[in-house]
């Protein structure tokens, strides 16, 4: 159960991003950790797949893993070990995965899963605690696959996953869930309901699917084209939709409160956007100084940004106005690529809130999963345990105080006035 100081954290934050606060005092309810800053395949829209060289190819030590764990994992609600590397490359990574599970968090990793794995570390990757593993496979043949998961062997994923699956059963658990993640373009688009009705027979638990975002300028070699469906085509919405639908204010990046990205060397950066290392904003090392990096002058200059509107100043240099996000770069680079004549911080030119407006503010909905997840056990459970955590969230979580906890109820009177009826209503006929 989680200690009483993680629901006085999100308490805490909240008042921070409501204050836009630059220097803050609570910990981040989500960490992005990458165990490695290498891969095996060579996808087009990745940083490391291109080869490009934007970070050193290294994977974490376990002593930084266990400090920043020892340090903020008492807090965490979330835990994605995964970003711009391969996690299953990481020899130590099922014992990381086992250390942070010593904390109540949910571990999640992505993974290509095209990889020779050894039956000892299948086994202890099951039984680590693992949450949910994503596989990115997007196809169902290894011609389509192979068009963006460049490298990659489908027949290898499928016997992976299938091992996973006899795994657990050897083990008698349920975790880790198993999720097919497809990606779609034109090329793939006709295998999806292939994929979908097939996922169970590959080894995985679930399916899930979604728009293939297209390989940023001058990486796109032609060979990746827009789905023709509709529900797959990936828009990019005109910015000022974006700030009316959240109201025309300036709100804060919760990246900047909420969340931390530790990379395999140590260096910090703003979001898990972000591909080269010239655009992070500190340095972490095992000795304990989380704060040191969380305030650096970069975070602090990043967060002062929302603070512009509440002075009167001109807030669109950030969120964007029409259709211009942000002033053409010194060199014309990409705005992706640090460039070492641009003094502005990386959330001055960042466009990830163009064309994924939820992005924002997916801190806050960690917290709320996390929310609903411990309402689910103690619906199942109902136990002093289960009850204490639904008081602190509630209380200390602010969840009392909050217009999705008194929709839910609403919806839970209604669902449960339409049972009694259809228990009564025939008694009276």
């Amino acid at each position: 159960m989680r200690p009483m100081k993680a629901y006085l954290n999100i308490a805490k934050l909240r008042v921070n991003v409501a204050l836009k606060r630059k220097s803050l005092s609570n910990y981040p309810v989500l960490a992005v950790i990458d165990p490695t800053l290498f891969c095996n395949l060579r996808c087009p829209n990745c940083p490391t797949g291109l080869r490009l060289g934007l970070r050193p190819p290294v994977a974490i030590s376990e002593e930084l893993f266990r400090s920043i764990i020892d340090e903020i994992g008492d807090y965490l609600l979330e835990l994605w070990l995964y970003n711009w590397g391969e996690p299953l490359l990481h020899k130590q990574t099922p014992e990381l995965i086992k250390y942070a599970k010593q904390k109540e968090m949910k571990v999640i990793i992505h993974t290509n899963l095209s990889m020779r794995l050894t039956d000892e570390y299948v086994e202890s990757l099951v039984k680590s605690g693992l949450d949910e593993l994503v596989v990115s496979l997007d196809g169902a043949t290894e011609e389509t696959y192979s068009r963006y998961r460049r490298g990659g062997d489908i027949s290898l994923v499928r016997e992976n996953m299938m091992r996973i699956q006899s795994a657990k059963r050897a083990a008698a658990i349920q975790t880790p869930t198993v999720f097919w993640k497809f990606l779609v373009w034109r090329h793939n688009e006709h295998e999806v309901e292939m994929a979908r009705s097939c996922h169970r027979a590959w080894g995985a638990d679930s399916f899930v699917c979604g728009a293939g975002f297209m390989p940023p300028a001058p990486h796109n070699d032609g060979l990746l084209e827009p789905s023709t469906l509709a529900e797959f085509v990936p828009i990019s919405p005109p910015v000022q939709d974006v700030r009316k639908r959240r109201g025309g204010h300036n709100h804060p990046c919760l990246w900047l409160y909420g969340a931390l990205t530790l990379n395999a060397n140590g260096s910090v950066s703003p979001c898990c956007g972000v591909w080269d290392e010239g655009d992070d904003f500190a340095q972490y090392s095992s000795r304990g100084d989380f704060f040191y990096a969380w305030n650096s002058d970069k975070f602090k200059k990043a967060r002062s940004l929302f603070q512009e509107e509440r002075k009167g100043n001109n807030a669109d240099a950030h969120h964007g106005k029409g259709r211009t996000i942000a002033p053409e770069r010194p060199d014309n680079l990409p705005w992706y690529l640090h460039s070492a004549n641009d003094n502005r911080v990386y959330c001055q030119r960042c466009e990830l809130h163009r064309f994924m407006p939820w992005f924002a503010a997916y801190p806050e909905t960690v917290i709320h999963q996390a929310f609903y997840q411990d309402v689910l056990r103690f619906k199942t459970n109902k136990g002093p345990k289960e009850f204490r955590s639904l008081i602190l969230w509630l209380t200390l979580g602010g969840f009392l105080f909050s217009r999705y906890f008194w929709r839910g109820v609403l919806h839970s009177i209604v669902w449960w006035k339409q049972e009694r009826r259809k228990q009564v209503l025939p008694q009276t006929w």
